[in-house]
């Protein structure tokens, strides 16, 4: 297993990654984990650092392009909202992202006024393992992931989230056509089947995922959900360095 490690203020939790695909989340995903902690500098990372650290495995460097690319211009959507009684303030997450297709490059620069999302953590960040991100294959389940990932007791490995429905379908971006029938199939049953199954190491997501859904005090509808959820104590998978393949000095 990859100790790469996304983390980030959970102010960010507020933000749907809206149309993005679940491949194009794992590429987001990577560069958030790799851009942490480095303030406003401009960071140039080469595209084969990003197709290893989410697992792309297309060759092609037109795709790749393309799909820098369609992320970059997803970005632009990405927006953090603040609003009170007397203020609305609309922040952008980066202020630079340039793509390279001959020399397969991207510079980033995080945006001056919402670096603090991937530098300025404190007590109040979300956390999780990028590896963990990308061996989910449904959007709508890497969305759930790292929600409960916000709600994570770090000493127990365990955690709960009690969200009511109409916070839940936003954040997960769920279309106002889907039912609960629809949620139930797309969603609970895709997540309970990809948290709790093994890669080809015996690793898995999480050791128990249970969903109870909460009937609004009137009529029979949904109006609130509780997700339990109980992380596995893997051991990572560690790749031993051959030494005898080293040039000698």
């Amino acid at each position: 297993m990859s100790n790469n490690v996304v983390r980030y203020n959970n102010g960010f939790d507020t933000v749907p990654l809206r149309n993005f695909t679940p491949i194009e989340m794992n590429i987001f995903w990577s560069i958030c984990s790799k851009m942490k902690r480095k303030g406003t500098q401009e960071v140039t990372f080469s595209f084969e650092t990003f197709k290893e650290l989410a697992h792309y495995d297309r060759r092609e460097k037109d795709k790749f392009y393309t799909s820098m690319k369609n992320i970059s211009e997803k970005l632009g959507t990405l927006t953090y909202k603040f609003e009170d009684e007397n203020i609305f303030e609309q922040l952008w997450l980066f202020q630079r992202f340039v793509v390279r297709k001959e020399e397969e490059t991207v510079t980033i620069q995080a945006s001056d006024r919402f670096e603090f999302i991937l530098n300025s953590i404190g007590s109040n960040f979300t956390r999780f393992e990028l590896e963990n991100m990308t061996q989910l294959s449904s959007g709508y389940v890497k969305e759930l992931y790292r929600q409960l990932m916000s709600h994570r007791d770090i000493n127990k490995r365990s955690g709960a989230w009690f969200v009511k429905i109409e916070d839940f379908r936003f954040v997960l971006d769920i279309p106002p056509s889907y039912r609960m029938s629809d949620i139930n199939r797309q969603i609970f049953k895709q997540a309970e089947k990809e948290f709790l199954a093994k890669d080809k190491y015996g690793h898995q997501v999480f050791q128990k995922f249970r969903v109870e859904k909460v009937k609004a005090h009137k009529g029979n509808k949904i109006g609130s959900l509780r997700i339990y959820f109980k992380e596995v104590d893997n051991l990572p998978h560690i790749t031993f360095h051959d030494w005898t393949q080293e040039e000698n000095n």
